[in-house]
């Protein structure tokens, strides 16, 4: 017999299961905070779901949204924001080897926007080698 706590906590794993988002507290899954990312560009765009925005911006960035890992979680301080932190790994590049987005997305009117937008590195060699910072990798 399945309890209806039981069933709610299960609900999350039964939406991964069918391949709907899922999103998570960004306090239990530690997600890393909006300070170790190097601010970048936000735009005036809006879309229906988060997993667009986000993918808006990795083809902004000259990145093919098929060779990127999204993540959402619900934002630590505000209901209505969503984080998705998006990792596209094995970039073909001497100097970086992958790169991490992180969006703050707001819901409005129907739709998503970024109010937050960041960025950070895995250098491919320098002193913080194979490590994410915010800094441009030499």
């Amino acid at each position: 017999m399945i309890t209806q706590k039981g069933l709610i906590a299960s609900l999350p794993f039964a939406a991964f299961l069918a391949g709907l988002p899922v999103a998570v507290s960004a306090e239990e899954a530690d997600v890393p905070s909006a300070s170790a990312f190097a601010p970048m560009q936000r735009y005036a765009i809006a879309y229906p779901e988060p997993r667009d925005v986000a993918e808006f911006y990795v083809r902004d960035l000259g990145m093919k949204a098929r060779a990127a890992d999204f993540e959402e979680f619900d934002h630590p301080n505000d209901r209505s924001m969503r984080i998705v932190l998006v990792t596209v790994d094995g970039i073909a590049d001497d100097t970086v080897g992958a790169v991490q987005l992180r969006l703050g997305l707001r819901f409005s009117e129907g739709s998503w926007e970024a109010v937050e937008a960041g960025m950070r590195r895995k250098c491919q060699r320098g002193a913080n080698a194979g490590e994410w910072t915010r800094e441009v990798c030499p």
